[in-house]
């Protein structure tokens, strides 16, 4: 199932209210946190994304993959969806697309791009679109490729955003690469 009332989820979690009906009955495994945290983090097979919230804005994360994508009847295996989503409110509020990689980019590449037309109506209202994805300190490097030059177009050009992939030895010494959203 895919979540299709994630609006108005994020409405009610920036307004301070509880969710009022889940459309796929797994709220409490779609929001990882909603809150005002001076640092956000996700983790996954030992891969890490965090981001500081040095505005100290309201920042929801998603988990999409189990979450806000659940694989059922109507979701067939092996539906690209990224890791997580984080979405802002505030005076620029932000939407970034996560995916906590192996050394498989490429997929990831295909994960992003899938998650925004997937979402492409609810990330639409935000004026910054993201994408990053972290991936092992041997992943090949594919920024040449068309595949990435593509995403990267489509999220500067459509989204108002960027693409990023960082190594994650890379972002565990230095946190702060990522402070050019």
């Amino acid at each position: 199932m895919i979540c299709n009332k994630l609006s108005e989820c994020a409405q009610q979690q920036f307004s301070g209210n509880s969710i009022a009906r889940c459309s796929n009955n797994n709220s409490a495994r779609c929001v990882a946190s909603s809150d005002k945290r001076s640092e956000v983090m996700c983790s996954e097979k030992q891969k890490k994304y965090s981001l500081k919230n040095t505005m100290r804005n309201h920042i929801i994360s998603y988990k999409m993959d189990g979450g806000i994508i659940v694989v059922d009847k109507s979701v067939p295996e092996g539906t690209c969806k990224c890791d997580y989503l984080y979405v802002t409110d505030g005076d620029n509020p932000y939407a970034i697309l996560i995916e906590l990689k192996g050394k498989n980019i490429s997929h990831a590449l295909c994960q992003i791009k899938e998650s925004l037309c997937l979402f492409k109506d609810f990330l639409e209202q935000f004026p910054h679109v993201y994408g990053r994805i972290v991936v092992s300190a041997g992943a090949p490097d594919l920024r040449a490729t068309p595949h990435y030059a593509n995403l990267a177009s489509v999220l500067k050009n459509t989204f108002g955003g960027n693409l990023k992939i960082f190594k994650e030895k890379e972002l565990e010494k230095h946190p702060e690469k990522d402070t050019e959203l």
